[in-house]
């Protein structure tokens, strides 16, 4: 990986998602069917090293976790780009080296702007767990194993909408890439991702492309994607209950459009609800029957937020507490 340190650029909402999701992203529940991905190559890519990750014995059967899972693809996506096996296989063993929580504890704690942005409802224990300098301790040190780079890419891709990639040159080297913190990047850097040829594979469009297809139910409402109209909306979109969807936008300088009925329309209407600058949906079905999703307004919005929040459990001063814890489109003109 080139040199820079990736906790400098990642949004403290991921840290505190990365403590509250970490048993679920972590529980290995999901099988080489699921991955869709021929056993034979799953061996393979086991004995070269590009997945660290396997059976408990020759015997049994592999399972794998959300976080895994997506290694997977993000591997199997290399491969169908071209990318050496030697290659893949120094991203696995960098991508999964463990977080230097310690580390990034002392940023933090020496940091009070990134503190500021800290949106944990423990805000002031946990600055005084900073001050207390206990992060240091011997038994927080050895938390450090259950947390790797790889986790925390994939949560910064749930937690805050971020679009995040891993960009690898054609020289072999390579980077992880959060698009909203690019500001934050050293210069020589983004230069070499302007100028030089890369692939770039996106973890925010596995995740979600995952998710919304294959795993709605299981990992939507744990990962808070999605508020529960959204929700309906995608399943009819899914079930193909419908005729076309009508979009109205925030922004009236947007112009509304409609979504007719397609392969595409899922894939784009999900992007519309990540982008979250949608007004209303206006789903029309097979009957002619209307069915309306409208936005929330900030008000609305923050009342949901803190109910998500109280989901999960509170984000621990200590991490090592226990585990889990520390379609074809076209534009219409708008009425008057």
């Amino acid at each position: 990986m080139l040199a820079f340190k990736l906790e400098n650029f990642v949004d403290t909402r991921s840290l505190d998602k990365l403590a509250d999701l970490h048993e679920q992203v972590n529980e290995k529940r999901l099988t080489v069917k699921d991955t869709g991905i021929n056993y034979r190559v799953i061996n393979h890519w086991d004995n070269m090293g590009l997945i660290r990750f396997g059976r408990n014995s020759k015997e049994g059967n592999r399972k794998f976790s959300f976080v895994d899972f997506i290694w997977i693809k993000v591997v199997n996506e290399l491969r169908s780009f071209g990318v050496q096996l030697p290659v893949i296989k120094k991203i696995a063993k960098e991508i999964y080296e463990p977080l230097p929580m310690t580390e990034i504890m002392d940023t933090l704690a020496q940091n009070t702007q990134v503190l500021k942005s800290y949106k944990g409802e423990d805000k002031k224990e946990f600055m005084e767990f900073l001050k207390s300098g206990e992060y240091r301790s011997d038994a927080f040190k050895a938390t450090e194993q259950e947390f790797n780079y790889l986790q925390i890419l994939v949560i910064e891709a749930i937690a805050a909408s971020n679009l995040v990639s891993l960009i690898v040159f054609d020289d072999g080297d390579w980077f992880p890439y959060v698009k909203s913190q690019e500001h934050n990047y050293p210069k020589d850097l983004i230069t070499k991702k302007e100028i030089r040829s890369q692939v770039r594979i996106s973890l925010t469009e596995i995740v979600y492309r995952y998710i919304v297809l294959d795993a709605f139910k299981d990992y939507s409402d744990v990962f808070g994607l999605f508020n529960s109209t959204e929700a309906r909306l995608l399943t009819l979109i899914k079930e193909g209950d419908y005729k076309k969807v009508f979009v109205l936008f925030k922004s009236k300088k947007r112009a509304p459009i409609e979504i007719l009925k397609s392969k595409g329309a899922l894939a784009e209407i999900t992007n519309l609800i990540r982008e979250g600058e949608y007004r209303e949906f206006i789903l029309t079905d097979k009957k002619g029957k209307e069915f309306r999703i409208r936005g929330t307004d900030p008000e609305e919005e923050a009342a949901q937020l803190k109910e998500r929040e109280e989901a999960f459990a509170e984000f621990a001063p200590v991490i090592g507490e226990h585990r889990g814890k520390y379609g074809k489109t076209k534009n219409v003109k708008s009425k008057k």
